[in-house]
């Protein structure tokens, strides 16, 4: 069931206090909308450190994402009316990036960071940030690589296969959006756009490599874990939420 926007912020504040560096969140299928409003006050809570650094890792129900740039309308390789009867509606946010297709099969990581000094290089930034998605993968016998030779190219690659995209937002130092890893699911309507603007890429996903699939928890802890080491801080999940995580479970579903 999807939560409300006041409702994550709720439980993220109320947590806020657990002395930690870092928490994570586990908020399930969340929509684009809902994650950008909430997005919007944590941001700001960052700002006057209200909050701790902050991981938002959800799912997004079926949709058409696109950033800052202007929607370029050869990327949709069918009418937009085609996805919109399926109910998968084109929202735009502020992230760097172009246009994507999200899906309940994939984790999401959202990061509300404020940077520190030494920290402070975007290259760097989403340099980490695929570090991580590298080393969760490389977790599942998935060995992936980055791509540099467009813009356009960054997230993690399976040859010409895309299995993370990324895009992210930072202001006054303070991160937002993030990136996504395809876990499992139909992903067949992203068949019907160019991805971030590329042509002939299509996306992967890690059940289709390894033939099983995934648990999206296991991942998720693997996730966190990893986020702790490349960016060198203490991440947990709050009491709350810890108390009801299985650690040992395998990674199937």
């Amino acid at each position: 069931m999807l939560r409300s926007s006041q409702e994550i912020l709720n439980n993220i504040t109320r947590d806020s206090q657990f002395k930690m560096d870092s928490l994570a969140f586990d908020l399930g299928i969340v929509s684009l909308p809902q994650v950008d409003t909430t997005m919007t006050r944590l941001i700001q809570m960052r700002v006057e450190d209200e909050i701790l650094d902050t991981i938002l890792l959800l799912s997004h129900p079926s949709s058409l994402a696109v950033g800052a740039r202007e929607l370029n309308h050869t990327d949709l390789l069918l009418p937009l009316s085609y996805f919109e009867k399926q109910g998968i509606h084109l929202h735009k946010n502020n992230r760097g990036g172009g246009l994507t297709y999200h899906w309940d099969g994939q984790l999401v990581c959202y990061p509300v960071l404020k940077l520190q000094h030494h920290e402070q290089n975007i290259g760097n930034y989403m340099y980490s940030l695929e570090e991580v998605g590298l080393r969760t993968l490389k977790d599942l016998g998935i060995v992936a690589e980055r791509k540099r030779d467009k813009t356009a190219q960054i997230g993690l690659w399976l040859g010409n296969s895309k299995i993370a995209s990324m895009g992210i937002h930072i202001s006054k130092w303070i991160t937002s959006w993030g990136f996504a890893l395809n876990l499992y699911g139909d992903k067949s309507p992203a068949d019907f756009i160019r991805p971030c603007g590329l042509e002939g890429v299509h996306l992967i996903t890690v059940e289709k490599v390894i033939g099983i699939k995934p648990s999206k928890k296991w991942v998720m802890d693997r996730l966190v874990h990893h986020f702790g080491e490349v960016f060198n801080r203490r991440m947990e999940f709050p009491n709350s939420e810890k108390q009801m995580r299985q650690r040992s479970h395998p990674p199937l579903a």
